[in-house]
């Protein structure tokens, strides 16, 4: 592999880069992360890259690599890894482990960019960013990353905090400068790693040694030239394409032309078919991510496929009640007939719950015929139909439109709210007898992770309306 993987790259850092004119780098600023600059052509982008700098923050030699690659078609965010450092550094907690941070960076950026469908993101990373890319790479859950792809990494982990344990055991925290943790090879990597190296071997380490001892990586030594940069930028954009390969292979099919536009995600059963019943699950606003795949999945392991409705991306921009309606009936007449099923279940969950009982009250009569169940996950007191950066911040909606009058119109019989009793937002046991049935389950907002709980009690309140005459 790693013979194979250098000669492709030799090849193609000796053929010239057809660069795609660039827009105007912009800065944007989320969470953690300050003034990352993005980068991107017109068009829709070949793939995703979130690039973590070295040691000397996003200067000249980072803003190179990221042109290279978005000339190339990718979307690139440039980040400052000593910034977010700092950041990690002053909040106050105990371990830290970035991978979550990065994923909502990346599902904020693809939203404000408006990209067609969401791609995981393609990490890439120098020196210190090189560090914090494989340790992603290797304990990040499946399907957060696409891949890592670094430019002479060292095993030299510095997030100013010792890092949280993850899926894998590859931390050996030495007693030296604070937080630093010194990374081992980890046994299987659940995304492919590329790792090229533009020198020689670093004083007491040995990158090809390390990664031969890593399943899932690659190790290429570029080859000294006079125009080094240009030698760098080649085997960058070779090594993202073929990375970005193995991220379209596993890629979900685009949606339908008869749902052009809408943000979805197909989660197909992965055990026997169960009854005539599919779901369709309306995330919150962090996305298609966390709880929402989460419990998908689990819905989908009982037997029953599942739509998945990315909130953050279709209410970037401003919807209205009988606009979401009108693109919900469009799914549930695409996928009723498509599966074969002629009962739905609708799930909402946050930002997706507090906008469903306006949909359900709204569907046509025949759609609406078909509804099983309506399960309200979090519900709260107001709605938003456009996103803000400040409903990340605030528990206050702005320009909300408030639930309680549109729950009021539903019946009990086929309409049911969870809440978790330490969500001090919920409105689920506020709402009078007779709309909703209700169950409170321990925990918050997040109902204390146990998803596949989560998804028992909806399938089975399901069965329960279904049986009702």
């Amino acid at each position: 592999m790693i013979r194979r993987l250098g000669s492709l790259l030799l090849l193609a850092c000796a053929l010239p880069l057809h660069a795609q004119p660039l827009a105007k780098p912009e800065r944007v600023s989320h969470g953690n992360f300050r003034d990352v600059t993005l980068y991107r052509t017109e068009g829709a982008p070949r793939q995703v890259v979130l690039m973590l700098s070295g040691e000397q923050g996003w200067n000249a030699a980072a803003d190179a690599d990221a042109r290279a690659l978005a000339q190339a078609g990718a979307f690139v965010a440039g980040i400052d890894t000593p910034q977010m450092r700092r950041q990690f550094t002053g909040d106050g907690k105990g371990c830290v482990f970035p991978d979550g941070d990065l994923e909502n960076l990346s599902h904020y950026l693809q939203g404000y960019a408006q990209l067609p469908g969401y791609r995981a993101p393609l990490l890439v990373g120098e020196g210190s960013g090189a560090a914090v890319a494989y340790a992603m790479a290797a304990q990040a859950d499946a399907g957060v990353f696409s891949g890592a792809l670094t430019v002479d990494f060292k095993p030299s982990l510095d997030l100013g905090r010792v890092p949280c344990e993850g899926k894998g055991n590859i931390f050996e925290t030495l007693p030296i400068k604070g937080a630093i943790t010194v990374l081992q090879p980890a046994p299987k990597l659940r995304v492919p790693w590329v790792s090229l190296a533009t020198g020689g071997k670093a004083a007491g380490f040995d990158a090809k040694a390390f990664v031969k001892r890593t399943d899932g990586a690659s190790f290429v030594q570029l080859e000294a030239a006079r125009d080094e940069a240009a030698v760098r930028h080649a085997a960058l954009v070779a090594a993202s394409h073929m990375l970005g390969k193995t991220e379209q292979a596993k890629a979900p099919p685009a949606p339908p032309q008869d749902l052009a536009g809408l943000p979805l995600n197909e989660v197909p059963a992965t055990a026997a078919a169960q009854g005539d019943t599919y779901a369709v699950l309306l995330s919150g606003d962090g996305g298609w991510a966390g709880l929402d795949q989460e419990v998908a999945a689990a819905v989908a392991a009982k037997g029953i496929p599942v739509v998945g409705f990315d909130s953050l991306r279709y209410f970037w921009k401003k919807r209205t009640p009988q606009g979401l309606a009108t693109d919900l009936d469009r799914i549930l007449r695409y996928y009723g007939p498509h599966w074969g099923k002629s009962k739905v279940i609708l799930i909402g969950y946050s930002q997706g719950a507090d906008v469903l009982p306006f949909a359900v009250n709204r569907l046509a009569p025949d759609t609406r015929a078909q509804l099983s169940q309506a399960v309200y996950l979090a519900l709260s007191g107001n709605a938003a139909f456009e996103f803000h950066l400040t409903n990340w911040m605030s528990d206050d909606v702005a320009d909300g439109m408030p639930t309680t009058p549109e729950i009021l119109k539903l019946k009990a019989a086929e309409n049911f709210c969870i809440y978790g009793e330490g969500d001090d937002d919920e409105v689920c046991s506020k709402i009078p007898a007779g709309h909703l049935r209700v169950q409170a389950l321990t925990g918050g907002h997040h109902f204390d992770g146990d998803y596949a709980h989560l998804a028992e009690i909806i399938l089975s309140t399901a069965a329960t309306a279904d049986a009702k005459p």
